[in-house]
C-alpha cells in the first residue's frame, strides 16, 4: 500500500465512510477506489481517470486535491496518450439508407391539378349546352306567338311595338350561369393536402445531481454518433444496464451506434467537454456545466 493509498483510507475511515458510501458520493467504482488506496492504477481505465479519480477521492474526504497531487507527485501515473481499443461488432454504424418518396406521392399533386381542370371543363360544358337548348326554346315561342298565316302570306298579329319587343327578345342571349357553390366546392374538396412528416423531437426532461436525461420522441430509430476533441474516458450502458461499451476515446476519434431497439441509452462519461453527442445527426446541447457527468436518453417509442 503506497503513502497515498494510506492517506486516503485513514482520512476516509476518519469520516466514517465505507467503500459502498463513497462510492454513492464520488460515482466511482468500488474496485478503482480499493485499488487507489492499494496503489494499484493498472486497474484505471487510463492515467487521466486515475488522476481525476484521485482528486475526487480527496475532496470526498476532506483533503485538498492540489496538496495531494503536489506531495505525492511522484507515486501519481502521469498522464499518457493511449491507443484505442477496436469497437465491439455491436458498435458499428449501419449504413444509412436514403429514403425516396414514392411515385405515387411525386404524382399526387399533378393528378389533383388535372382532377380540378377535367371537374371545372364538365361544370362549363354542361352551363353551356343549357344555354343552347333556352335560346333555341325562346326562339320557337316567338316564331309561334308572333305570325299567322292567311291566304298564303305571313300576317303579323301583333302591333310593330309588340313584334319588336318580341324579336328583341328571341335574338337577346340569356345570362351566362354562374357554377353552382356545391358543386366548386366539391372540386377543392377532392384537393388533397401533401401529408406532413413528422420531425424528431430531443428535449431535456430533468436533472439529478450530475444525472441529465433527456426524451427523444417522433423518431423511428435511435443513431449515436459521438466525436471527441481531448482525452475523455466513455462507458455505455444499454436498457438492461449491460455495459456495450467502454474505452478511452483521444482527440479525433469518432464511434456510431445504432440503438433504435432501446427504450434508454446511458452515456457515463469522464469529461463532457471533449465529447459531442450526435442523435439521429441533431446535437445533443449539455444541460449541466458538470464535467463528469451521467447523460441518459429515453427513447419514446
Amino acid at each position: 500500500m503506497s503513502e497515498l493509498g494510506i492517506r486516503l483510507k485513514t482520512a476516509r475511515e476518519e469520516k466514517g465512510y465505507s467503500h459502498e458510501e463513497l462510492q454513492r458520493i464520488t460515482k466511482i467504482q468500488k474496485r478503482y477506489l480499493v485499488a487507489i488506496e492499494e496503489g494499484d492504477y493498472s486497474k484505471m481505465p487510463g492515467d487521466f481517470y486515475a488522476r481525476a479519480f484521485v482528486k475526487s477521492y480527496a475532496e470526498a474526504v476532506g483533503l485538498s486535491p492540489e496538496m495531494v497531487f503536489n506531495e505525492h507527485a511522484d507515486e501519481l501515473p502521469k498522464p499518457k496518450k493511449q491507443e484505442s481499443a477496436e469497437l465491439p461488432p455491436r458498435t458499428r454504424a449501419k449504413p444509412k439508407q436514403v429514403r425516396k418518396k414514392s411515385s405515387f406521392q411525386t404524382l399526387l399533386p399533378s393528378i389533383v391539378v388535372v382532377l380540378f381542370i377535367l371537374a371545372v371543363g364538365l361544370i362549363l360544358y354542361i352551363s353551356f349546352l343549357d344555354n343552347d337548348d333556352q335560346v333555341a326554346s325562346n326562339a320557337d315561342v316567338a316564331t309561334n306567338n308572333g305570325q299567322v298565316e292567311v291566304d298564303g302570306e305571313a300576317v303579323n298579329n301583333e302591333p310593330e311595338e309588340t313584334n319588336a319587343n318580341s324579336t328583341t327578345t328571341g335574338n337577346d342571349e340569356p345570362a351566362n350561369e354562374e357554377p353552382d357553390a356545391g358543386e366548386v366546392n366539391n372540386v377543392n374538396n377532392n384537393e388533397e393536402e401533401p401529408l406532413e412528416e413528422t420531425e424528431q423531437e430531443l428535449a431535456f426532461s430533468s436533472q439529478d445531481g450530475i444525472r441529465s436525461t433527456y426524451s427523444l420522441s417522433n423518431a423511428e430509430e435511435l443513431n449515436i454518433t459521438m466525436t471527441f476533441s481531448g482525452g475523455s474516458w466513455l462507458q455505455i450502458l444499454d436498457s438492461n444496464d449491460d455495459v456495450v461499451h467502454e474505452q478511452t476515446h483521444d482527440s479525433g476519434d469518432e464511434i456510431s451506434f445504432d440503438f433504435s431497439g432501446e427504450e434508454a441509452i446511458t452515456f457515463n462519461m469522464g469529461n463532457v467537454t471533449t465529447a459531442t453527442i450526435f442523435v439521429n445527426e441533431e446535437e445533443l446541447s449539455y444541460e449541466s456545466d458538470a464535467i463528469r457527468q451521467y447523460v441518459i436518453i429515453e427513447n419514446e417509442q
